[in-house]
């Protein structure tokens, strides 16, 4: 197999200042330079009464906001919600997490190539790094996953602090890894697996009443392990299936997909008539470095996979080469100290204490990955051959 050098294929994931006019370029186009920037931009968002008080009400529901980057660049009419989890979720006058979709109410305009991004308050991770650099790990290894920048943002003229922003799953993001962006794209939800009622967040047009995910349901209950596999290979890109299951345990996304049913999206390529497993929500990575190799997974494909001979066997061969290929401390940690020396002046001017503590929380990753990579490579040498 060919040998994949990580550090080769990341972007910088720092935002340009310069707004590309819509249909000056390719969305793919601008959004590359945008995540190949070396400035963290100033964003700041702004809500008539009304608008404001509906959020407020129902957090999730859309609402109309002007978007203003810099000083000169300003978005009218944008889509905004809250978003985050239960442990992430902050109401809108604390440090809250936000949905901005450029064109909800009509307008053609997208932000850096962009049609929706993330701005994540990161609260459960003073790293702002997290999510950050294991997209570069999936993307590495050849994975469908969201790029990773910062900002600091205001928000009704009081400014709330450093942000990641991440690029939604809309076409730009489709457009980057398939050659058809029209298949059905499923949200997991929270701790849904995928015989459950998954949101559909587009392809209407693609198969219908959810057959692919009903396909895949009946393929992971097949009780013959040999056949089992041999149904799920139909309907799943294996190989990507696989390595997402290695990636999810070198990482130790607890609460990923394989280990906790939730975190994650699907999306149906038309092209092909494959289902592919993409990772979202990794803001609380390498909680623990000596975790098993083959954890107890939850999920019902990972289980269904992984319960075959095949499959582990599979699972097996991939983790050694992700070790030696891509999952590289060396690489990664010279990766975060280029992350940190930019990223830590613009915390330290937002919050003085948390720029001195700074350190210590990338310190915190460093360690992880080298403790991770550690172990790892010592179960796998006391596995049987």
């Amino acid at each position: 197999m060919k040998r994949f050098h990580w550090f080769t294929l990341l972007v910088l994931p720092l935002a340009l200042t310069v707004v590309v006019p819509a249909g000056a370029e390719k969305p793919a186009d601008a959004s590359d330079a945008f995540f190949k920037g070396s400035d963290i931009p100033q964003l700041s968002i702004e809500l008539g009464e009304k608008d404001l008080a509906t959020l407020k009400a129902e957090p999730r529901k859309y609402v109309r906001a002007t978007l203003k980057e810099g000083d000169k660049v300003v978005y009218k009419d944008v889509g905004i919600h809250l978003k985050g989890a239960a442990g992430s979720f902050r109401g809108f006058d604390d440090k809250p997490g936000l949905t901005l979709n450029m064109d909800k109410y009509g307008v053609e305009q997208t932000f850096h190539g962009m049609d929706k991004f993330h701005l994540a308050n990161s609260v459960q991770d003073p790293s702002y790094l997290s999510e950050l650099i294991c997209g570069e790990i999936y993307r590495a290894a050849g994975l469908p996953a969201s790029r990773v920048g910062h900002a600091v943002v205001t928000l009704q003229g009081k400014r709330r602090g450093l942000y990641y922003i991440k690029e939604g799953y809309d076409r730009t993001f489709l457009d980057r890894f398939f050659q058809n962006h029209k298949g059905n794209f499923y949200d997991g939800g929270f701790l849904r697996d995928v015989d459950q009622p998954l949101q559909l967040v587009s392809g209407k047009d693609d198969v219908k009443d959810r057959a692919d995910l009903k396909s895949l349901t009946t393929a992971a209950r097949e009780p013959n392990a040999q056949q089992r596999f041999e149904k799920l290979e139909k309907i799943l890109d294996m190989d990507k299936f696989i390595t997402y299951l290695v990636l999810q345990t070198v990482t130790w996304d607890w609460d990923g997909y394989p280990m906790n049913r939730n975190n994650y999206r699907i999306y149906h390529d038309p092209k092909r008539d494959k289902l592919i497993f993409i990772p979202s929500g990794m803001d609380q990575m390498f909680a623990n470095p000596g975790g098993p190799v083959v954890p107890g997974f939850q999920g019902m494909v990972a289980k269904a996979v992984m319960e075959t001979p095949e499959g582990k066997k599979r699972y097996l061969a991939r983790m050694a080469e992700i070790m030696q290929n891509v999952f590289k401390p060396d690489d990664l940690i010279k990766r975060l100290d280029e992350l940190e020396q930019r990223v830590q002046p613009v915390l330290a001017g937002i919050d003085a204490n948390a720029g001195r503590d700074y350190k210590n929380q990338v310190n915190r990753l460093r360690n992880a990955i080298k403790q991770r990579a550690a172990s790892i490579d010592d179960q796998m040498k006391k596995l049987p051959k």
